[in-house]
């Protein structure tokens, strides 16, 4: 449905490059990015705001790079809403339907029913009310923006969006301003209006939660590059570079100085700092330019040590099992409690001929798991990694020589 092809847009002295990304007709995919990442660069190009130096933006079979931003069909909604305050919300909801004659859009987000209407009669009233009833906002109609809720505004900026049956809903961060409760809603909101309308959808965001809740997959943008485009829990387990590997929540990230080959196919990583991780690596990788080791926090289990300290070992993941485990042992510095989990730092004890400065690693766990085992500061602990739960790739992605495995 949306297709960019060698997109190359300057806004001031930013640079946004796009090499190809697509969007299948009824496609919601994420954009996720930290802030200056260029992702309002991105909407607004596609939105016809902006005009790119080079490349083509097609929607379906037609190329609309040069073409007007209300002969794209494009719907979008920015963060702040952008309601007219003199207008109530119907007159709000209705604004992009004056003047327009019965035109029906193919492709477009027309599951509400009937035509985009005639610009004066009850068509567009229809329009109107049959789009405030599916967001709940029916009993707003007659009144102004000032004094909605943010929850409300951000309806009311949907619908006028939805009214003119764009071909493409762009979202730009539509939720961030929003209470947590309110955030939560919407989403709800978000998925429900996406299966009724079977809209393509493109969201900015930089939280990950919400990329996670509303995404088909998920594209991440970091100064201006596209780093990696999939589903969401490929990108997070899978991450192609540090910076999304970072950007995607995943703390636990090593230099790796060297490997070698194991049995059954896994693989050893040696970090810079001596520590040995084992590591399932589906294939041939060398340890040429510099390379990480990315370590999935909620995958390491813990239990307190018993008996003496042991060092670092490789050892089987249980009897009859082909799958190799790290195993370290360490302590816990710090607890943090969690709405649902608990993130505890734990300092490796580095094993002999080492350097002494080994890794703090980040394990999360339930919260009825810190009580049940014991954990505090100070806890005697055993970490177990599943070879499973490392993943490497490269310092940044962008260069001709990224690989990730």
């Amino acid at each position: 449905m949306i297709r960019l092809e060698g997109l190359r847009v300057q806004a001031g002295g930013f640079s946004l490059a796009i090499e190809g990304l697509s969007l299948a007709a009824g496609e919601y995919v994420m954009l996720l990015g930290p802030t200056a990442s260029g992702k309002t660069v991105l909407l607004e190009t596609v939105a016809g705001l902006r005009r790119p130096q080079s490349g083509r933006i097609w929607f379906g079979q037609r190329e609309v790079t040069g073409e007007a931003p209300e002969r794209r069909g494009a719907g979008l909604v920015y963060q702040d809403y952008a309601l007219f305050p003199h207008l109530t919300v119907a007159e709000n909801i209705g604004f992009g339907l004056r003047g327009r004659r019965g035109r029906r859009r193919t492709g477009g987000t027309g599951a509400t029913g009937g035509t985009a209407g005639d610009g004066d009669g009850g068509d567009r009233g229809d329009r109107v009310r049959a789009l405030a009833g599916m967001l709940g906002i029916d009993g707003l109609l007659s009144r102004y923006p000032e004094g909605l809720s943010g929850g409300e505004q951000q309806r009311v900026a949907l619908a006028r969006a939805l009214a003119v049956e764009p071909e493409v809903l762009l979202l730009d961060e539509p939720l961030s301003a929003l209470d947590g409760p309110t955030r939560q809603e919407l989403q709800g909101e978000l998925k429900r209006v996406h299966q009724e309308t079977g809209a393509t959808i493109l969201h900015v965001t930089h939280d990950l939660d919400e990329a996670l809740a509303l995404g088909d997959r998920m594209a991440v943008l970091i100064d201006g590059d596209l780093r990696q485009v999939g589903e969401p829990q490929v990108v997070t387990r899978e991450p192609a570079d540090v910076e999304v590997a970072r950007l995607v929540g995943l703390t636990n990230v090593l230099a790796v100085a060297g490997v070698r080959d194991e049995t059954s196919g896994q693989r050893c990583l040696t970090l810079e700092n001596g520590l040995e991780i084992a590591a399932r690596v589906g294939e041939p990788w060398s340890a040429d330019g510099r390379a990480f080791a990315v370590i999935r926090a909620e995958e390491i289990e813990i239990e307190p040590a018993a008996g003496r300290r042991r060092e670092a070992t490789l050892e089987a993941a249980g009897a009859g099992s082909a799958e190799p485990e790290t195993v370290l042992e360490g302590f816990v510095r710090t607890v943090k409690i969690q709405s649902v989990h608990a993130s505890l730092q734990v300092e490796v004890t580095a094993p002999a001929g080492s350097d002494p400065r080994t890794p703090r690693l980040t394990v999360h766990v339930m919260r009825p798991q810190v009580d049940r085992l014991g954990l505090a500061a100070g806890s005697q602990v055993r970490l177990r990694i599943p070879s499973a739960a490392v993943h490497v790739c490269s310092a940044l992605s962008g260069a001709s020589d990224r690989r990730c495995v």
